[in-house]
């Protein structure tokens, strides 16, 4: 069983491990080489091209400083003729110092000495003849200047003849009139100078002065052309006073040649001399270095492969033998032995491999047994699991089959316990026609807020469920902040009084303003506080303050309810705001209460994107913050004031309730409106199939027909104009609103109808009317827009208006009656239309008004109802 495995047998071809070991050796080597030989050729480029550099700039350095000895050795001499004081020396003898300077000094061409003056008195020239005594007036010559200003002159260098260049040089004596000398010097000897300086094999070296003018070069032509080179950007930086890198600058020469460059500067002439360099010839050392080290660098990787091909082999081999005995132990060949004598780590590596064998062998023994036992328990442990999976579906069955009884208790309670409070909260509403006092506005604000909470105390069912389920909506309204406040704090004061307490009601000017947003929740959460505050405060007071901050387009409303009463530990300032939580469990022993109205409150207030806190301390009372964003009103309309609809409507309410009836009626009354009341669902659809409305309140709950249906059925009359359909209903649930959506029903109004979000219901829709529409209602001629049709048109054309109604009334009049006595709706449409059209734009307001009766309601009158409307519609027009 224990035989030892033939090395040869295992052994394997290289493959990829081997190639692995190889190429990273080889990839190693590689890099090391590479980076040394990269390193050396960096620094051996840097130092050959700076030691380049260094070696131009000397020569550059040794010609600016000949240069300069040369200039300055004439110059000597020119001052050498001004030694002697003008009073001690005649023109004469002037005459022969000067021939004797020409003699010792051949550059110079040209010697002029003139007084203090500037007049001349003598010149002696190798070009022209002697002048002595010439008084020639020389002052404003830049010479004289130049040589009285800084006692040395130098000229800019011209070219006598256009052949060899000149520069003028002249000096001051000394005494107390000093004589100045003006010397004219041949600079030939600087462009000997530049041609014997030897840079490299094809360098040169040329002078610029500080104009940047070419004065000297190797190719004399260039120099003759007084080439301009100050465009340059590194002649116009020398220029400037910009030394030259350390390491020289690569430019382009006048021919176009990539050069290495630099330059010196000659003293006080200030001009600079240039040696340039060829790129080619100067880095031919550098690449010659490069090449050398390439060379080298290919003989020490061939020599790394060779070194890496052995290294891979004693490495691989030993791990190739351990992957075959893997692969005949996974065959269940475990009596088989790895024999590696390597010394080293692998060898100790293949007799933990052998160990593992033997532990495999002892292992397979049991191995089915334990299979065995382990499949029992997971069979077990299966239907364990099928039990207790089939009981929880039945109990989740349980669980949504009794949240949807729930559910459909919650809408019928909902329901019925809206309806009567429905009527309640109509009779308070149009108890405020304007006319109270402000007592009695006080009086009726204070029942309507009793109201309102009643409906809060019905919503509180659902509310928690509600939140819960993400599925609270807020239905946002004008109001006024400040007298909801007030309601609020009058509604609990008798109980605070009642417990003995102060009661107090701090109100900022700024929250006396009209807001935007959902009163009715926002009075169920200051009810809460204010109503926390009396529970759980035996005595002191209880303080309301209340302030406003304006936004651009917003208001902040901040209410702070403080009271004196028992207090909360700081550990537990959020823990109040969680589900069925009290500060701890004698609260709830002593005060009653479940723990949801914080809870409530907080999900209410961020809702409304706002938030609620608290600020308490044991025994010293709590202050409970809240901030609350709402809108800016639409309109200025103080409370009591109901806005004029922009237009009329025809409104189909629909109710089996007959005191809803009559509160809905008498509320949309009140906005402005015409209302018909129906029943019931059948009534409806007989009343819209008969008559045009632009608007259908259709409450849901009722005997015969629920609104849903009934609202159907209107839809498939295929009337002409459809009206809008709003539902009325006091189960403002999450599942009715879906099947309203479905019957697309999408405007909703929650029972007991409140005024505002009637007519925000009612009017939201409403497209801007026609310019027709904007009459006086009821007038028989609108003499205002007559007297603007007038004033627009002219009063021929309004003449010539009226004589287009004589002509075409009576034939349009008659269209209308044939066709009402022949039922043909639609000519008896088009010819209202027509008619009405010209009524228009004379202002017959009246007449307008029943041709556009007629049009609406063409398609579903009947031809005596037709006939009766086109009667009343000739003796409008007669009138």
């Amino acid at each position: 069983m224990n035989e030892p495995i033939d090395q040869a047998a295992l052994r394997t071809p290289p493959g990829r491990l081997f190639r692995k070991y190889l190429y990273a050796i080889v990839a190693l080597a590689f890099a090391a080489l590479a980076i040394n030989t990269g390193f050396d050729v960096w620094f051996s480029y840097r130092e050959q091209k700076q030691l380049l550099a260094a070696t131009q700039r000397e020569q550059a350095a040794s010609a600016a400083i000949q240069i300069g000895q040369f200039i300055g050795q004439i110059e000597n001499q020119i001052r050498w003729l001004a030694r002697l004081p003008p009073e001690l020396s005649s023109n004469e003898d002037e005459r022969l110092n000067a021939i004797r300077l020409l003699r010792l000094s051949p550059a110079i061409a040209e010697i002029a000495e003139l007084d203090a003056q500037g007049r001349e008195q003598v010149r002696v020239s190798r070009r022209v003849a002697d002048k002595v005594g010439s008084n020639a007036d020389l002052s404003n010559s830049p010479a004289f200047r130049g040589a009285n200003d800084s006692r040395a002159y130098y000229g800019p260098v011209y070219f006598f003849g256009d052949t060899e260049p000149f520069m003028t040089l002249a000096t001051r004596g000394t005494g107390r009139a000093p004589d100045v000398i003006v010397a004219e010097v041949n600079l030939r000897f600087i462009w000997d100078l530049v041609a014997g300086i030897r840079v490299g094999n094809t360098g040169k070296a040329y002078v610029v002065d500080r104009m940047g003018v070419l004065i000297a070069h190797p190719d004399l032509w260039r120099a003759l052309q007084r080439s301009d080179l100050s465009s340059h950007a590194e002649i116009r930086a020398a220029l400037d006073g910009v030394g030259p890198p350390s390491g020289g600058l690569v430019r382009k020469d006048l021919s176009g040649q990539r050069v290495l460059s630099t330059y010196a500067t000659v003293p006080s002439l200030g001009w600079l001399v240039f040696v340039e360099l060829p790129l080619t010839e100067a880095y031919a050392p550098i690449y010659a270095s490069i090449g050398r080290s390439t060379f080298l660098l290919v003989i020490l990787l061939v020599c790394a492969v060779l070194v890496s091909l052995v290294l891979s082999r004693r490495m691989t081999v030993p791990i190739q033998m351990l992957t075959q005995g893997a692969k005949r132990i996974g065959s269940g060949d475990l009596g088989q032995r790895l024999a590696i004598k390597t010394g080293d780590e692998l060898e100790a590596l293949g007799d933990q491999f052998n160990l593992m064998a033997a532990h495999l062998r002892e292992s397979y023994a049991t191995l089915e047994r334990k299979v065995a036992e382990r499949t029992s328990e997971l069979e077990k442990a299966r239907d364990q699991a099928l039990a207790e999976h089939d009981a929880a579906e039945r109990a989740r069955s349980a669980a949504v089959a009794a949240n949807e009884t729930k559910s459909r208790f919650l809408a019928v309670v909902s329901h019925e316990l809206r309806t009567p409070l429905n009527g309640v909260m109509g009779v308070l509403q149009l108890l405020d026609d304007g006319r109270l006092s402000e007592v009695q506005r006080r009086h009726l604000a204070t029942a309507a807020a009793s109201g309102e909470t009643l409906i809060a105390l019905v919503d509180a069912v659902l509310e928690y469920a509600r939140l819960e389920a993400s599925t609270e909506i807020l239905e946002t309204r004008d109001f006024r902040p400040d007298q909801l406040i007030e309601a609020a704090a009058d509604l609990m004061r008798p109980q605070a009084r009642g417990k003995g307490l102060t009661f107090d009601l701090a109100c900022d000017a700024t929250v006396n303003t009209a807001a935007h947003g959902d009163p009715v929740r926002l009075n169920r959460i200051l009810l809460n506080l204010i109503g926390n505050a009396i529970k759980f405060t035996p005595s002191g007071w209880i303080c309301v303050n209340a302030v406003a901050d304006r936004r651009d387009d917003h208001i902040l409303l901040h209410i702070t309810v403080r009271d004196t009463g028992i207090g909360i530990a700081p550990e537990l300032h959020e823990r109040i705001f969680e589900d069925f939580v009290q500060a701890d469990d004698s609260i709830a022993r002593r005060f009653g209460g479940t723990g949801l109205g914080l809870a409530i409150a907080r999900r209410l207030t961020r809702l409304m994107h706002g938030e609620l806190t608290v600020e308490s301390a044991p025994g010293a009372g709590s202050a409970f913050t809240l901030e609350v964003p709402l809108g800016l009103a639409a309109s200025g309309i103080a409370q009591g004031a109901l806005p004029p609809p922009s237009r009329q409507l025809r409104v189909l309410l629909v109710d089996d309730d007959p005191v809803n009836c009559e509160v809905g009626a008498a509320i949309l009354n009140r906005l402005g409106h015409h209302p018909t009341i129906a029943g019931n669902g059948t009534s409806a659809i007989e009343l819209a199939r008969d008559q045009a409305f632009d608007v259908t309140l259709m409450d849901l709950h009722m005997p015969d027909m629920d609104g849903v249906e009934a609202a159907s059925r209107i839809g498939k009359l295929g009337l002409a104009k459809m009206p809008r359909i709003i539902a009325v209903t006091a189960d403002v649930s999450h599942s009715a609103r879906e099947r309203l959506a479905g019957a697309g029903i999408t405007k909703v109004v929650s029972k007991p109808i409140l005024i505002n979000a009637l007519r925000e219901a009612i009017e939201g829709d409403i497209q801007a009317p026609p310019a027709a529409a904007q009459f006086a209602a009821g007038a028989l001629i609108d003499r205002h827009f007559l007297d603007d049709q007038r004033e627009l048109l002219g009063a021929a054309q309004i003449d010539k208006l009226h004589h287009l109604l004589d002509e075409t009334g009576e034939k349009l009049i008659e269209d209308i009656t044939k066709a009402a006595a022949i039922g043909d709706h639609v000519q008896l449409a088009r010819s209202a239309h027509q008619l009405g059209s010209a009524a228009s734009a004379l202002g017959l307001v009246r007449l307008f008004e029943r041709c556009r009766e007629i049009e609406l309601t063409a398609a579903a009158m009947s031809p005596h109802r037709q006939r009766t409307r086109c009667a009343a519609g000739n003796v409008d027009e007669r009138a």
